[in-house]
């Protein structure tokens, strides 16, 4: 199973054309906005991968001086690292898992957590709402489309995951608030 790799990700950049890390970083930011993803951790990773002999250096780019270097060390992927992006965008990725920390609260919560546990859902729920109303539904039609350029079809997947993602949280946390309010108000009526 495949996960998701920083690693991978900035190895595909680098295998769709030679880069430095200062452009790979802002790369990510653009098109993983998702991912926060620190300078320095992508200078670790190149550093990483030139070790493991999946990219090399390819010569220098100059660029507007911004610390008194004119000059950046590009990279490009070595045949292995080609072949090892391959192999990663083969492999299935694996189903996300609920890993923050809402559910933990959740799955460790007492009757007498529930009032505050009430107040972290409808707060995740109001988020998760407001977050839902800023985005725009994309026409998946448009992605299929032979005239969309494959960089703006995969924008348009993503966005709909995102939109499809958020709508599923938000019926989720609507049924998660009305359980955990049927409780305290059971509860309450025992006391």
């Amino acid at each position: 199973m495949s996960g998701l790799s920083t690693k991978h990700m900035v190895l595909g950049l680098v295998v769709e054309r030679p880069s430095y890390g200062y452009a790979l970083q802002q790369q990510i930011t653009t098109r993983f906005g998702f991912l926060h993803l620190a300078r320095s951790a992508v200078y670790k990773t190149l550093q990483r991968l030139e070790e493991d002999g999946l990219i090399e250096p390819a010569g220098h780019k100059r660029v507007k001086p911004v610390d008194g270097s004119d000059q950046r060390l590009l990279y490009r992927a070595t045949d292995e690292g080609v072949s090892e992006f391959k192999r990663w965008m083969a492999a299935p990725s694996e189903r996300g898992v609920f890993r923050d920390e809402f559910h933990a609260k959740l799955t460790l919560a007492t009757p007498a957590d529930l009032p505050e546990l009430l107040e972290t859902a409808e707060a995740q729920l109001a988020a998760c709402a407001a977050d839902l109303a800023a985005l725009t539904r994309p026409s998946v039609a448009a992605a299929s489309d032979a005239e969309t350029a494959w960089a703006d079809a995969a924008r348009i997947l993503v966005d709909d995951f995102k939109v499809q993602w958020l709508e599923g949280t938000v019926d989720w946390l609507t049924s998660t608030v009305e359980v955990i309010s049927t409780r305290i108000e059971r509860e309450a009526k025992r006391v």
